[in-house]
């Protein structure tokens, strides 16, 4: 059977069978494929598809924060942005402090994106993925 998302793949909220992402949603950013198995279809990501965060990003856009006691991301992020979707722009931001750890440690800062301009960054990450289908 041939796949229905085609070679290339298919945003995940263009393929009808399967749900809508919010814009939070990191998976959002990626192309979801198709696997065919005993006439059943599978749906899967690439997952060394990755996004990255400029080095140079415009300091006027962070803030700092600062960890009261050990944390998940997804705490870190409802904290900053009252959601947890959002919890990969926080560990992308600082994955040279947080190395393969997906929590804070008591007293650790991180950067993060100013809220105000979250959705200027999701509209950047999406025109970037969908346009120029680059993930930087």
């Amino acid at each position: 059977m041939k796949s229905i998302t085609g070679k290339l793949g298919r945003y995940q909220d263009d393929v009808p069978a399967l749900s809508s992402l919010d814009i939070t949603d990191y998976e959002r950013i990626f192309k979801v494929h198709t696997a065919s198995t005993d006439g059943k279809q599978f749906y899967f990501y690439n997952i060394l598809d990755k996004i990255e965060f400029p080095e140079n990003i415009d300091s006027d856009i962070l803030g700092l924060y600062t960890a009261k006691s050990k944390e998940p991301l997804t705490t870190t992020s409802y904290r900053l942005y009252d959601d947890i979707r959002s919890w990969w722009i926080v560990y992308l931001l600082n994955k040279d402090v947080l190395k393969t750890q997906f929590f804070v440690e008591g007293g650790q800062q991180l950067k993060y994106i100013l809220p105000e301009f979250r959705s200027f960054i999701y509209s950047q990450i999406t025109t970037t993925t969908i346009f120029d289908n680059q993930h930087f």
